[in-house]
């Protein structure tokens, strides 16, 4: 499996660029504030959320996993930093601490497969019930609002004044570009590919699959909480509500973004222009009044069709291989 950083424009990223100024052009149509700097900033905005959780969600699902408890993992946390700050504690003590459950969880995560041998969508639907359940329970299922001043502006805040780049987007571009560096260049990378690739091959090789299993239930989990902390600080309230879709989102925007759903192929740059296509859809849909009811249809039918697509991607890949070993004979 290829795991170099290939600056140059891959096919698949020529399509997503493609369907990208497709959704642009369609939604503009529709209406003609969709393609303004303003609103662009904001689907920027809007994508770190996916974009969080989906750096952790691509190396999971690279190894061959996933995990539907995402979405859940930041609604907690937002709960959690919420009620902290309107208690008196400081918000990067609060932060640090969801992010440490958040890891805890992820962990309970990776034992559940790695250990009890669960299914990994089994296992991630069951603690995404529980840690929905704790989100709920902890604020009686009402938002938190969020008085912090200095919690809010930093979730809050702009690079270059009032119509500069959120500083959350541009933690976001740096955390793709550690991701993208890791996967492609370092030896964690190159298990990931391993594993994904050919499970007992990389167990002959002496890699570690539970460890590297359990790393990456840790940072999905750490991810989705840092998503789900700037989402409480942006909203001014921590909301058990709000993220229920924000694993739906990521998976979708990694599979659109080239990552196999049975592992072993990915990059993180597509993944990028994944999330910012599967965003776009989301606000033009918004934008267009579609009904929240249609929106789910129309997201489902998006993830439909990111799902059809890998399935041929894998049998092209499946009919090269068989190709190449019949050449080897």
């Amino acid at each position: 499996m290829k795991n170099k950083l290939n600056l140059k424009i891959s096919g698949n990223a020529l399509v997503l660029i493609v369907a990208l100024i497709i959704v642009v052009v369609l939604f503009s149509v529709v209406n003609k504030n969709f393609f303004t700097y303003t609103n662009m900033i904001n689907v920027l905005v809007a994508s770190t959320l996916i974009g969080l959780t989906a750096i952790g969600i691509t190396f999971l699902m690279m190894i061959g996993g996933t995990d539907l408890s995402a979405g859940a993992v930041a609604a907690f946390a937002g709960v959690f930093v919420a009620i902290g700050l309107n208690m008196g504690y400081n918000w990067v003590l609060l932060t640090l601490i969801a992010l440490a459950l958040a890891a805890t969880m992820g962990l309970i995560n990776g034992l559940l497969v790695t250990k009890l041998k669960l299914v990994p969508f089994i296992a991630t639907l069951v603690s995404q019930s529980i840690w929905k359940g704790f989100a709920y329970l902890m604020c009686d299922g009402k938002p938190v609002t969020v008085n912090d001043k200095g919690f809010t502006t930093f979730c809050k805040m702009r690079v270059g004044g009032a119509n500069g780049i959120p500083l959350s987007v541009i933690i976001t571009i740096i955390c793709f570009a550690i991701f993208a560096y890791i996967l492609a260049k370092t030896r964690f990378g190159r298990k990931i590919f391993a594993i994904g690739g050919n499970p007992e091959a990389a167990r002959l090789a002496g890699i570690d699959s539970q460890k590297v299993t359990l790393l990456c239930y840790i940072m999905t989990s750490v991810f989705a909480a840092f998503a789900g902390v700037i989402l409480a600080g942006r909203m001014n309230s921590g909301n058990p509500n709000s993220n229920a879709n924000i694993h739906f989102d990521a998976i979708t925007a990694a599979n659109l973004g080239g990552v196999s759903m049975v592992g072993g192929v990915g990059s993180i740059p597509t993944v990028a222009l994944g999330v910012i296509l599967v965003q776009a859809f989301n606000s033009g849909l918004n934008m267009a009044a579609v009904s929240p009811y249609w929106q789910y249809v129309a997201r489902g039918m998006l993830l439909l069709g990111s799902l059809t697509i890998d399935f041929f991607r894998q049998r092209n890949r499946e009919k090269r291989l068989l190709e190449d070993s019949m050449k080897n004979l």
